[in-house]
C-alpha cells in the first residue's frame, strides 16, 4: 500500500440512468475536504455474564456510504449536485450557453448518482448516491463555497480511473453575488441588490437508509421531506430585519450568482420568514446585524419553497 497526500485523492461524479447501476464519472469535482466514505450501523450484545465489561459482541447491521465533501463552487459540477438535491434532471434549453431548468420534484425516490474515489491505491464505486443536503456559504473574503452531504450504498472496487480536471467550468465568487427581497416573487426584478457581509443557505432533503432484513444493504436512500434556510450578515443601519421577525413578515427572497451571461444560478425563495436577530455592537468594529431566515412553500401562490432553480453554463445536458 503507499502513503500519500489527501491532495491525490480525487472525486468522480456520474448521473445514474438506471437507480443503483453505476456509470462511469463524466465529472471529476474539486474538493477542499472530504470525509464521505463506508460507514456502519452495529448492534452491540450487552448481557449479564458474571463480569463488569460493559459489552460482549458487536455486530454489523449495516454497511453504506455517507459522508461531507466541501469544494469551491464550479457551474458544471454544480448542475450535478442540483438534479439530486431537487430530486430530477432539469429541462435544457438552449444553445451555448444551455439553461438548465431544475423544478422541485415532489417524489421521496430522487434522482441517484454514482460518486468514485481514485487515489494510489483504490478505485471505488459508490452506487445509488443521493444528495442529502447542500450548504452555500459566501463571505467577501473567499471564493463561493459549498458542502455536501451524501448517502449511498456501500463501496464497490472499480476499474482503475484517470481524473480529468480540464473542463470545470466558471467558477463563483462572492463579487457575483446578488441578493434580493421584495414582498413577492413579482416585485423581485425591480428590487435593488442588498449589500451583505455574509450568506448561508441550507437545503436539506432529510434523507433515511431503507433498511431490509435479509441483508446488509440499505435497500434504498428515500427522501423524507425538504427545507430551506439560511442566514444574513450585514451592517447595522437599520431596524428592517428586527421589524420583520417581530411582526411576522414574509418576504421572497432572490439569491443569483452572475459570473457571465453563460455562468449563472438563479434560486428564488417565494416565502421567507426571519428569526433569531442577533445584534453586534463590537467596540472598534461597525455595528452589525445577522438575522435568519426560513423558507415556506407558497400555497397562496402554489409556489414551491424553491419556485424557480436555473442553472446557465456551456454544459450541453445533465
Amino acid at each position: 500500500m503507499t502513503k500519500f497526500v489527501g491532495r491525490r485523492g480525487s472525486l468522480g461524479i456520474a448521473k445514474e440512468t438506471v437507480k443503483g447501476t453505476g456509470v462511469a464519472p463524466s465529472y471529476w469535482l474539486p474538493y477542499v475536504t472530504m470525509s464521505f466514505f463506508d460507514r456502519t450501523e452495529t448492534a452491540t450484545e450487552s448481557q449479564g455474564m458474571g463480569n463488569i465489561a460493559d459489552q460482549d459482541s458487536v455486530y454489523v447491521t449495516m454497511v453504506m456510504g455517507e459522508g461531507d465533501v466541501e469544494s469551491q463552487i464550479y457551474d458544471q459540477g454544480l448542475g450535478y449536485i442540483l438534479a439530486s438535491l431537487l430530486g430530477s434532471v432539469p429541462v435544457t434549453t438552449g444553445g451555448n450557453p444551455y439553461t438548465h431548468t431544475y423544478t422541485l420534484s415532489q417524489t421521496n425516490v430522487p434522482q441517484t448518482l454514482s460518486l468514485f474515489w481514485h487515489d494510489p491505491d483504490r478505485d471505488y464505486l459508490f452506487p445509488n448516491a443521493v444528495v442529502e443536503s447542500l450548504k452555500i456559504s459566501v463571505e467577501p473574503s473567499g471564493i463561493v463555497s459549498y458542502t455536501i452531504h451524501f448517502k449511498s450504498k456501500k463501496a464497490k472496487n472499480w476499474a482503475t480511473q484517470t481524473p480529468v480536471f480540464t473542463t470545470l467550468g466558471s467558477k463563483f465568487l462572492h463579487q457575483h453575488l446578488i441578493f434580493k427581497l421584495a414582498s413577492n416573487v413579482a416585485g423581485l426584478g425591480a428590487a435593488s441588490a442588498i449589500s451583505l457581509k455574509k450568506l448561508e443557505l441550507t437545503i436539506d432533503r432529510k434523507t433515511i437508509f431503507d433498511q431490509v432484513m435479509g441483508t446488509t444493504d440499505p435497500e434504498d436512500v428515500l427522501s423524507q421531506e425538504i427545507s430551506v434556510e439560511g442566514s444574513l450578515e450585514l451592517n447595522l443601519e437599520d431596524d428592517t430585519y428586527r421589524n420583520y421577525m417581530i411582526a411576522g413578515t414574509y418576504r421572497a427572497a432572490e439569491i443569483k450568482f452572475l459570473a457571465s451571461t453563460s455562468s449563472s444560478l438563479d434560486l428564488v425563495l417565494p416565502r421567507v420568514n426571519f428569526t433569531e436577530f442577533e445584534p453586534d455592537f463590537k467596540l472598534e468594529e461597525i455595528a452589525k446585524q445577522k438575522i435568519n431566515f426560513k423558507g415556506s412553500y407558497d400555497s397562496a401562490n402554489g409556489l414551491d419553497i424553491i419556485s424557480t432553480a436555473v442553472l446557465i453554463n456551456t454544459k450541453t445536458s445533465y
